[in-house]
This record gives C-alpha cells, structure tokens and sequence, in this order.
C-alpha cells in the first residue's frame, strides 16, 4: 500500500476542512451568493440586452453600402447600423404593446366567451357520447367556473400596468426592479458603443493570468456559443415571424375578426422549438373553429404547408448548419430546460445543448487526429526499424 506524502495529508485535510466549514455556514454562503448575484444581475441584464441587439445590428451593418469604400461611410456604418437597430427594436415594442397584445386579448376574452356554448354544441353529436359525461363533469367544476369567471382584460390591463395611477403605484413599488432595468440598459449601452477594446483587453489580462493555451480555450468556447445562440435567436424569431403573419394574413383574407390575436399566439408558440408550433397551432385553430369550422381546417392547412417550405427552403440557409441539434437532442434539451427553469429554460437549452455538441465533437476530433498521427508516427518508426 502506498505511504501518503506530508503534502497529500495536508491537502486532503485542507478539503475536509473546507467541506465542513461549507456544511456549517451554508446559510450564510447563499445569502452572500444571493447578494452577489443580485449586484451584477443589472450587469448580466445589460451584457444580454447587448448581445441581442448587436444582432440586428450587425445583420444591417453588414448590408449597409458593403462595396463602398468612402471613409465616412466607413465610420457612420456601424453607429447608424446601432441606431437603426435600437429604432426597430423600439417600433417593435410600441407595436407589441399597442397592437400586438391588445388584439391578444382581445381574441382570449372571445374564446373565454364562446368555448363554452362551441363545447356544448359538440357534445351534442353522436360520436361523441363516450367523452360527454366527463366532459360535462369538467365544464360544471371548479375549474371551468375559475375560468370563464376570469377577467381576461383586466388581468392583463393589471399586468401591463393599467391606468397611470396604478402605474405609479407600482412604480414605487418595484423601485430595485426599475433601478435593474435602467442600469442594465446603461451597461448595455456602453457595450455596445465601447471603442476602447474592452473584450480584447479582457482577453490579454485572462491570457497574462491563465496562460495562452487556456485563452484560446476560452475562446473557442465562446465563439461556438456565440455561434449558437446566435444563429438559435435569428432561426426561432424568423420562424415565428414567418409562421406568424402567415397566419394572420391567412385569416384576413378569409374575413376572419380575429385574426390578428390567433396570429400572435402562433408566433409566440413557435419562438419555442420542437413543441412550440404543434401547440401554437392546434390553440390557434381551436380559437378559428368557435367561430368557423372550415376556416380552421384551411388556417392548419396554410400554417402547415408555410411551416414546411420554412423547414425545407429557408431556415437550412440561415447560420451556421453545424449549431443545429438532431431532432432527438432538441427534444431533450427543450424538456430539460422546461423542467428546470420553464419557458426560459426551454428558449436557453438548445443553444447550450448545441454549444456542447460541437465542442465534444471538436474535442473528438482533435483525439481522433491525435491519436491517427501517433499510429502513423509510429509505423513509420517500425518500418524504419526494419
């Protein structure tokens, strides 16, 4: 049996002092985390709201006069291509909030209304005898009351803040939360128009500290995550959009009173992968069929055949191939991100999935070279030899 050196003793009594001081003060070590972690949130905030930006930005300051080699256009690009995007990002969201989910609403107090009669319709045939009496069991529970007694309008009138006096009620109730936002937005902003290198500089302090090797290490991981949430957020948002106004359009057309609201929920549906267009889909048309069976049944035939032209014609061109997981990998990775942090867990998953598929593979890869070139250096060491 080998002896344990001084060194050995020492450090392994070293962790197991360690574990127990961990043990005794845990409460202690997650308040101190909690307050960490509530100090830089407007920094993590920031460095996300960034990030998402400088999106759209770069996607214009490449297509922004490419072939022009005029040096004011050289140095306009990219703050007009920063102020272009933020405008958009702004236009969007005074839709949203003003159209978007208005017509939302709207379209759920309706289905709230009608499910209930459309329901009691149904039952009404035949073919449907074997479900009708647990069915009419639900619609006179609990349940059924709650919902058809809620207040759609109000509740999100309440959610979105109401009328101005409840808003600034509110306002001074959530006082850390608005201070969060404004400095997150801050740091973002000095991201994005930072001019000084800051990264690079971060880089060369972590490459003095840690070493080259570990530096370049770092940065192939970030560059494949950047590569994946990058391309994840530009296929999911295509998606939905596409999938969305499809939609819409779709329903105008046939003369449809609803058709903004079912749109909506069909792209926020298909921001999520996997599931999220097979559920968007059946609940859009579920809200079509209260008012007109036939046009339901042509709204999932339309929906459908855009989503396959999608599938098949556009979304393979967009990024990078490689940060697309298998259909088995995003099914496990949207579960696992969905039970461990809900929605949002759904949204981060795939890209971190994808992150880590492509540096096994990288990993493998660089083995596999390895280990051919020692075969092969060894053979040749073996004919030589002969």
């Amino acid at each position: 049996m080998q002896k344990l050196t001084t060194r050995q003793i020492a450090i392994y009594g070293g962790l197991v002092m360690l574990a127990l001081i961990i043990v005794r003060s845990w409460d202690a070590i997650v308040g101190f985390i909690g307050i960490v972690l509530t100090a830089i949130i407007p920094l993590i905030l920031g460095a996300a709201i960034a990030y998402v930006v400088s999106i759209p930005t770069g996607f214009i300051e490449r297509h922004l006069l490419p072939n022009s080699r005029s040096k004011a256009v050289s140095a306009l690009r990219k703050p007009v291509s920063l102020i272009t995007a933020i405008m958009l990002i702004l236009v969007g969201l005074f839709l949203a909030s003003s159209v978007f989910i208005p017509a939302f609403v709207e379209t759920m107090a309706m289905v709230q209304k009608r499910s209930t009669v459309f329901i009691e319709m149904l039952l009404r045939y035949p073919l449907l005898e074997p479900v009708k009496a647990p069915v009419e069991e639900f619609m006179h529970g609990d349940i059924m009351k709650t919902i058809t007694s809620l207040d759609i309008v109000g509740f999100f009138q309440g959610a979105m803040g109401g009328t101005v006096a409840s808003f600034g009620t509110q306002l001074f109730g959530v006082v850390s939360v608005i201070m969060t936002g404004f400095f997150g937005l801050l740091f973002s902003f000095i991201l994005l128009t930072d001019t000084t290198g800051v990264g690079l500089s971060v880089m060369n302090v972590i490459e003095i500290y840690a070493g080259r090797e570990r530096t370049e290490k770092l940065a192939l991981v970030m560059g494949v995550a950047d590569s994946s949430f990058h391309n994840f957020i530009v296929r999911q948002f295509l998606e939905a959009a596409i999938l969305g106004t499809v939609g819409t359009v779709a329903l105008l057309v046939m003369g449809y009173d609803y058709a903004l609201g079912v749109g909506v929920l069909m792209g926020l549906a298909a921001l999520v992968p996997i599931v999220g267009y097979p559920v968007g889909l059946i609940a859009g048309a579920f809200m079509v069929v209260i008012s007109n069976p036939w046009m339901a049944l042509v709204y999932i035939i339309v929906v459908g055949f855009a989503q396959m032209l999608e599938a098949t014609f556009v979304l393979p061109h967009i990024g990078d191939p490689r940060t697309v997981l298998p259909p088995v990998w995003t099914t496990i990775g949207v579960t696992i991100g969905g039970g461990v942090a809900g929605f949002v867990g759904m949204l981060v998953a795939i890209p971190t999935a994808s992150t880590i598929r492509q540096l096994v593979l990288i990993d493998l890869n660089r083995r596999r070279a390895k280990s051919e070139a020692a075969e092969q250096e060894a053979a040749e060491q073996e004919a030589a030899e002969r």
